[in-house]
């Protein structure tokens, strides 16, 4: 099974859309690093899964014509230079399903 991180990223302007498309992406596994912002290590089942699910909002009558959401691929040169201005988060290693076991 092949997996593939995502940074997927959304500009959304209804509530509704932007609260179901966050809802998709939780639920498909990603993890929130911004409001708006995403990262998920899926499967290309799972991935493909959510793109379709994430394409079936531009349906819905809430949808505007400037709305959009962005799926990028992180290679694992992306990943290993990652960097952050600001908080940093601690859970990386979660995030991009390197921590195999999480004892609490």
């Amino acid at each position: 099974m092949s997996m593939q991180t995502y940074l997927i990223s959304y500009d959304i302007s209804e509530n509704n859309p932007r609260l179901k498309a966050s809802r998709l992406l939780l639920r498909a596994g990603c993890f929130r690093v911004q409001k708006s912002v995403f990262i998920g290590t899926l499967s290309d089942t799972r991935y493909l899964r959510l793109r379709k699910s994430l394409d079936a909002l531009r349906q819905r009558p809430r949808w505007s014509t400037t709305d959009q959401i962005l799926l990028l691929p992180l290679h694992q040169y992306t990943r290993d230079n990652l960097d952050t201005i600001g908080s940093s988060r601690n859970d990386w290693p979660l995030i991009f399903r390197e921590l195999h076991t999480l004892v609490i």
